[in-house]
């Protein structure tokens, strides 16, 4: 008799073939159904319950992902694919996922058929390459200079949030606010982090404002301070202001009492010459990342110079960037061209928070949106919104590329593919027309979320999309009407949609190419 190898050790699981792909896939869906009923201006909300019994209710996707507790493995390749889709675009998590999920519930069907995953697979990354080379051919070119088509792009982010209401107002502040910060070479998005968002709770959210400046978690060194400093001349330093302690141990012999007071005004006399540097300077706002002690505050107030001390590295960019000045480390070498300005800089308590507000910067390059409302819920609410539509517009700025919304570019893809399936032999075919297929996935979600009835939609959508010029005939689910999305300025940025095929492809292929599971003895892979 032939005795087994045993090569795992006691207690490894083993998931093969058909019951690895339906363990994997199903999790996948699961996911899915999770954040499906989000999609789109009619989309549900979602309360999500913390271990400590906190609730936050949201239809983001990014956000619902984020905070589920996820083990199976798949199902968490699944979402860390919908955060870096966040990260790179800002929005379009759920479309992601509900396109994935499609793949690979139409590959299943394949290979029920006894198609073997090999040739899905390559038809997928065949109906993938040919999708994003007909979405570049048919996305419209725009410049930075189309605020009317950046506006629309902003609303159109907005139009499944709890903000809708406001997105207008909101649309106008966040172009705004990207256009004070973009240098116009391509980079923005990069730089929406230069955009600071400030929640004051109280008033209502139509009084949140736009500010040429940033608002600092910081306050004043001394109460004797200047609450308020107009013209400030703002040096930005790296440096303790405090008597400088030798880093050994010394002793000083004292003989009279005279001896103290030279030893004392020796102290005195290194810190008045720091103060001299900022007098003749005529400084009168002093920012610093390092410790500014008490008896030098006192001399600094003494003077009418304010200052804030201890600031973090991204605190400190941002009044940077906003005041246009040079951090320097050593204060002797502080000059008139290291200095940076602000018309006023004032000191103030929003809510529970002391900050320092730099306000009237020229050409900022940071700047601060303040929201106001009368709820803390509703304001993270409108955080995490404005966060989403600074990052599409910027986005779209940068690849002055743009396409309609609505499901309109999903319908125009999946038709032009499936009109390239035919020149495609082989089972790969069949993929490419699954493919086609599961693009239609996000449209139909949009028309089921809508309450409408999804047969009769979705057949008439197919219908419009007769020739290149009905490519941006989609469903306006707000009006419940079919027609041009692009000319009704429902619009999103090309690298959206980009992202959303390009990652949903990789993690379709990838799951579909796994053909077991080998599971420790610790490790909990499937779902309940």
């Amino acid at each position: 008799m032939s005795v087994p190898i045993l090569i795992l050790k006691e207690g490894t699981e083993e998931t093969k073939e058909k019951e690895a792909r339906m363990q994997n896939i199903n999790a996948i869906m699961a996911i899915t159904e999770t954040v499906r009923s989000t999609l789109g201006p009619k989309g549900m909300n979602k309360m999500l319950v913390d271990s400590l019994g906190d609730i936050t209710i949201t239809n983001d996707g990014a956000e619902i992902l984020k905070n589920l507790d996820i083990e199976n493995v798949a199902a968490n390749m699944m979402v860390n694919i919908a955060k870096a889709i966040d990260d790179e675009i800002g929005d379009g998590t759920t479309s992601a996922v509900i396109f994935s999920a499609a793949l690979l519930s139409n590959a299943l069907e394949l290979i029920e058929q006894d198609i073997h995953p090999k040739p899905i697979t390559h038809g997928y990354k065949l109906a993938n390459d040919k999708a994003l080379a007909i979405l570049k051919d048919i996305a419209e070119q725009i410049s930075e200079e189309d605020d009317e088509v950046l506006k629309n792009i902003a609303k159109t982010a907005m139009n499944s949030k709890d903000v809708v209401g406001m997105k207008d107002f909101f649309a106008d502040l966040a172009l705004k606010a990207i256009k004070n910060i973009s240098d116009k070479d391509g980079k923005t998005f990069t730089k929406v982090g230069n955009v600071k968002i400030v929640k004051a709770p109280g008033k209502s959210l139509h009084d949140s404002e736009l500010i040429n400046g940033v608002y600092v978690q910081k306050e004043k060194v001394s109460s004797s301070m200047p609450d308020k400093i107009k013209d400030a001349k703002i040096a930005v330093i790296r440096k303790k202001l405090d008597v400088v302690k030798t880093e050994f141990d010394a002793q000083i012999r004292i003989q009279s009492p005279a001896d103290i007071q030279k030893f004392l005004d020796q102290e005195d006399k290194m810190l008045l010459d720091s103060l001299k540097i900022f007098k003749d300077l005529g400084v009168n706002m002093v920012v610093n990342s390092q410790d500014i002690s008490d008896k030098f505050g006192a001399y600094l107030a003494r003077e009418g110079i304010a200052a804030i001390k201890n600031l973090g590295d991204e605190d400190i960019k941002s009044v940077i960037k906003a005041v246009g000045a040079n951090r320097v480390d050593d204060i002797k070498n502080l000059s008139q061209q290291d200095l940076g300005h602000a018309q006023l800089v004032k000191f103030e308590k929003l809510d529970k928070d002391e900050y320092t507000q730099f306000l009237g910067c020229k050409n900022p390059k940071s700047v601060t949106i303040v929201l106001k409302g009368g709820l803390d819920k509703i304001l993270s609410t409108a955080e995490i919104t404005l966060h989403d539509v600074l990052s599409v517009i910027s986005k779209a700025m940068d690849t002055k590329s743009v396409v309609a919304g609505g499901g309109a570019v999903y319908l125009e893809l999946a038709k032009r593919l499936k009109e390239y399936s035919n020149q495609i032999s082989g089972k790969e075919q069949l993929a490419v027309s699954a493919f086609a297929v599961a693009l239609e996935e996000i449209p139909k979600t949009l028309i089921n979320n809508a309450g409408l009835d999804e047969i009769e939609k979705i057949t008439e959508l197919r219908a419009a999309h007769k020739s290149d010029a009905d490519k941006w005939i989609g469903i306006d689910t707000i009006n419940t009407s079919i027609g041009n999305n692009y000319t009704k300025g429902i619009v999103e940025p090309a690298a959206l949609i980009n992202h959303v095929i390009k990652s949903g492809t990789e993690l379709a292929n990838l799951i579909l190419r796994v053909d077991r599971i080998i599971s420790a003895k610790s490790s909990k892979p499937g779902i309940d």
